[in-house]
């Protein structure tokens, strides 16, 4: 495509200029990618202007740069020759970046998720009820990814270049459905511009990123422009027990809506002598379709809400109950999701690793392990760094209180003081402990360790906050580290002790 009609087919009328002609070959935000035929986008962000990396993107082969005006102003006469000034670039990406992909996500029926907790899991299990009849594209925390293409995510909710081009992957592999992940920052900076869903789901609003946010109130209306006439298209389904449902209930105007709760008879979706068990959750399921028994694989009473808002998208999409029912014991568990550690058949502890990193998805976590813990429930999890610290506290209360014993440890403590952040987590423990031990162990490896070994028979460890990362952020470094691995040599050294 050549930029001139890019720019004209984008909204951008009036850049005529002698770089009109000019052949793009691909767009990127990151100038060291930059080379021959690409056109760069220099992002504006909270701490740096992209656009002062203009000159190293051209001088690597871009042909073009799209830049602030405060940028543009600073380069070269040379540089401002092959550079385009635009008030919004971040609003110019989004466009320019659907335009160039052909608009992909028109050509399929996507599905958003979006809520603190739950997102990750929901898709899942979405994507795992709908394969009978679709093919669909996974887009999210863990990965993207469809059949026969897989890629690790960096974010929950990619770039507007990376996601409008992963779109048109998808589109290419053949691909009918996608089902993505929205965060709150990919709302707020726009890069879910340009798509339109068919379904929109909210799992739930509890406190996380407000570093970000700065306040529950802006978090809650980042969230809640996905169901706004910009994004939705079809229905809503929105989770009837989270307090801030009826506030968003009342904000959709136009799009019919489902909603779904544990036992509420006035929500859509409900349960029904529900029961809760070591290996799942088992009840009646009321929907728009009738009742029907149901067994689920997932634990806990979250798991049942993701499982609830799933079944309300499949059954929207066009499945059938029973055979969307019939399906969920087959339903593997997510990694990082309550995922169980095991070495051994006589294995005599239980260890389960967990995404766990916010005050409710915490409290979520341990309420769940608590009725299947024969013995003690024993919590090890940290706080990251140059992120919220108004949460540390808060889930270090949490833990005090719904575990018998607590390890303190790091959780990506990044350019922070590591502690200064276990300083904070120990504020809220102790305002909580009484009689209960708790051990302070910064080295996570250390810490694992000694929680695993330490325990008694018939205990459970939960290794909370990282789940599937398989890695350490320390300072600006990112070093290979596993809860999973780590859990696995402290049960194997556990064995051999013991044996």
């Amino acid at each position: 495509m050549r930029l001139g009609q890019l720019l004209e087919s984008a909204g951008y009328q009036g850049f005529q200029t002698e770089l009109d002609s000019l052949v793009i070959n691909r767009i990127v935000t990151d100038s060291r990618a930059c080379q021959g035929g690409d056109l760069f986008i220099g992002m504006t962000g909270t701490q740096v202007d992209g656009g002062k990396f203009a000159p190293q993107a051209i001088a690597q082969g871009a042909i073009a740069a799209i830049v602030s005006p405060t940028a543009f102003t600073n380069l070269s006469e040379q540089d401002q020759a092959k550079s385009i000034a635009v008030d919004d670039v971040v609003l110019a990406c989004s466009k320019l970046a659907t335009t160039f992909y052909d608009y992909p996500a028109q050509k399929l029926k996507l599905v958003g998720v979006t809520g603190t907790n739950g997102k990750t899991t929901t898709t899942h299990l979405i994507e795992f009820l709908l394969q009978t009849q679709y093919a669909a594209a996974l887009f999210g925390t863990l990965y993207t990814r469809w059949l026969g293409y897989s890629h690790t995510a960096s974010h929950t909710t990619p770039f507007a270049v990376d996601l409008q081009g992963q779109l048109a992957g998808a589109i290419a592999a053949g691909c009918d459905v996608g089902l993505m992940e929205v965060s709150s920052h990919a709302l707020d900076q726009r890069r879910v511009l340009g798509c339109q869903f068919d379904v929109a789901v909210f799992t739930n609003l509890t406190q996380d990123h407000l570093d970000y946010h700065k306040d529950l109130e802006t978090y809650f209306q980042a969230k809640a422009l996905l169901f706004s006439d910009t994004y939705l298209q079809g229905r809503a389904i929105i989770n009837l027990d989270d307090p801030f449902a009826q506030r968003l209930i009342g904000m959709i105007t136009e799009q019919p809506i489902w909603t779904y709760s544990i036992s509420n008879p006035e929500a859509d979706f409900y349960t029904e002598n529900l029961t809760y068990l070591a290996n799942g959750a088992a009840g009646i399921l009321h929907t728009p379709q009738g009742q029907i028994a149901f067994s689920s694989p997932l634990v806990g009473r979250f798991n049942v809400e993701n499982m609830l808002a799933a079944i309300a998208t499949a059954l929207h999409m066009g499945m059938g109950l029973s055979e969307v029912v019939s399906h969920l014991p087959e339903f593997k568990n997510v990694p990082g999701r309550v995922e169980r550690v095991q070495v051994s058949e006589d294995q005599d502890i239980t260890v389960v690793v967990d995404y766990a990193h916010t005050p409710d998805s915490l409290e979520n976590l341990l309420k769940a392990m608590r009725p299947f813990t024969q013995r003690n429930l024993i919590c090890v999890f940290g706080c990251g760094g140059d992120r919220d610290r108004t949460k540390r506290p808060l889930m270090g209360g949490i833990a005090a209180r719904l575990a018998d014993q607590v390890y303190v440890t790091s959780d990506n403590p990044r350019t922070e003081d590591p502690q200064c952040i276990l300083d904070d987590v120990v504020v809220g423990v102790s305002a909580h402990i009484a009689d209960k031990p708790m051990t302070v162990e910064g080295d996570r490896h250390k810490c694992i360790q000694t929680a695993i070994l330490e325990a008694q028979a018939g205990d459970t460890v939960l290794i909370a906050g990282k789940g599937h990362e398989d890695y350490q952020i320390i300072g600006r470094e990112k070093i290979h580290f596993d809860d999973r691995e780590e859990a696995q040599l402290a049960l194997k050294k556990r064995l051999q002790i013991h044996n």
